[in-house]
């Protein structure tokens, strides 16, 4: 009987059972008083550090709180780097990594992960006018192609994975990497989806493509110790703030959190125009896919979905809804007007199939939903003026890519034009 004991003991404890005879990590951080997080500060909106005060913020750092705050100890943040990350964890310089951090294999063959708590996958980021040239991996892979990437985590693998002729570009600061895109530097970056979101919001110059398709599948949860007994306890604790919905609470405020350093300026009626006259520029395209497809100019199912979608974001910016609605109703009615006329040119033409044509799903919508809030953003920066009609014709300037269209031009200015911002409606 005493040699069976000893048995079960020994394969208990060979599966990383906690026992009577052994110390889990969840009693240590209890005897300690303190839970000690490592997390990387540069990966918004998981882990962000304010480099004016040194302050960490973001979802993974309130969760942080929270899962502290369950155990009633105090909160120890460690900062860490993608390339010292599991030198760290191995270390024991903390029980627990939150800072948006990627499952994988090699990882997982030395920690545990907590539950999944985020699906994503690897896609790109580019400027808005470069959208259409990196749908796929084959187009991203060619000579001349700048990708830059910080070093030390999954981005860096991916990139290494699948380019060959494609110019690698490593950049050490995860924080400031998405400028040298805007500043063009580089041509593009492939990070998480959730990411490239994020960062098309907070840089008007970039576009998120396909954040809904990315190339692979990823998960994101917490490295946690081969430890069992604190493993049950983060993932029991994870799974009360999920089915709450407090994490999708979190998640949202912090999608939306004015992060510091990344307020933009506020836009000119100059801007305004150029955005505007983007949107415009992007139906030739929308033409030429519904030329090649058969497809109707109207989708009043599209349109509706806009609408709506924007309404809140008008509310939430402090614009009039039904005026911002008649503004993109305005601006989809004069995307119409281009495309009717160029169908009647190819018609008379003879035009036949047009070759390189971009997606509309998946690479023209995402740089028109990109717009949007861009859009309303200068709107609402330049709003006095529209609502008092103060030069507005002569801020906003021409629209180039239109000049021959006047139809569309008068469509797409009447409401900044026709008095009807002073009424807000």
């Amino acid at each position: 009987m005493k040699a069976l004991y000893s048995l079960l003991l020994s394969f208990s404890l060979a599966l990383g059972v906690a026992s009577a005879a052994e110390t889990s990590r969840l009693d240590e951080i209890l005897a300690r008083g303190v839970l000690r997080v490592g997390t990387t500060g540069d990966y918004k909106p998981f882990s962000y550090r304010d480099p004016a005060n040194g302050d960490f913020v973001g979802l993974d750092i309130e969760l942080a709180q929270s899962l502290a705050k369950s155990l009633g100890v105090k909160l120890e943040l460690v900062p860490t780097s993608w390339p010292a990350l599991m030198k760290d964890f191995g270390a024991g310089r903390f029980d627990i990594g939150m800072s948006g951090i990627s499952v994988t294999l090699e990882r997982q063959q030395r920690a545990f992960f907590s539950q999944p708590y985020q699906r994503d996958g690897k896609t790109p980021i580019a400027r808005c006018t470069d959208a259409s040239r990196f749908q796929t991996l084959q187009q991203i892979d060619q000579p001349g192609v700048r990708v830059v990437f910080n070093p030390g985590g999954t981005n860096e693998r991916f990139a290494r994975e699948h380019l060959r002729q494609a110019q690698l570009i490593v950049f050490p600061d995860n924080t400031r990497v998405f400028d040298e895109i805007v500043a063009g530097r580089a041509d593009l970056m492939m990070t998480d989806a959730i990411e490239t979101r994020l960062q098309a919001r907070l840089h008007p110059e970039l576009c998120a493509i396909h954040p809904d398709a990315p190339f692979d599948f990823s998960e994101k949860a917490y490295l946690l110790p081969r430890d069992t007994v604190f493993k049950a306890y983060v993932d029991q604790w994870l799974h009360l703030a999920i089915a709450s919905g407090a994490f999708d609470k979190s998640l949202d405020s912090w999608l939306s959190y004015r992060w510091p350093g990344a307020v933009p300026a506020p836009a000119t009626l100059a801007e305004l125009g150029r955005l505007i006259d983007r949107r415009l520029a992007l139906s030739v395209d929308v033409a030429r896919y519904k030329w090649n497809t058969g497809g109707k100019i109207e989708d009043a199912t599209r349109e509706a979905q806009v609408i709506d979608d924007l309404k809140a974001q008008a509310v939430a910016l402090g614009l009039p809804a039904d005026w911002a609605a008649r503004f993109f109703r305005a601006q989809i009615e004069a995307s119409k007007i281009v495309q009717r006329d160029l169908f009647i040119r190819w018609d008379k033409e003879g035009a036949g199939h047009f070759t390189e044509v971009p997606d509309l799903v998946r690479a023209i919508r995402p740089q028109l939903d990109a717009l949007t809030p861009q859009i309303l953003r200068a709107l609402k920066d330049n709003w006095a003026r529209i609502a008092a009609g103060d030069g507005v014709a002569d801020g906003i300037g021409t629209l180039p890519s239109a000049r021959d269209n006047a139809g569309a031009v008068n469509a797409a200015l009447a409401p900044l034009l026709d008095g009807s911002a002073a009424k807000g409606r």
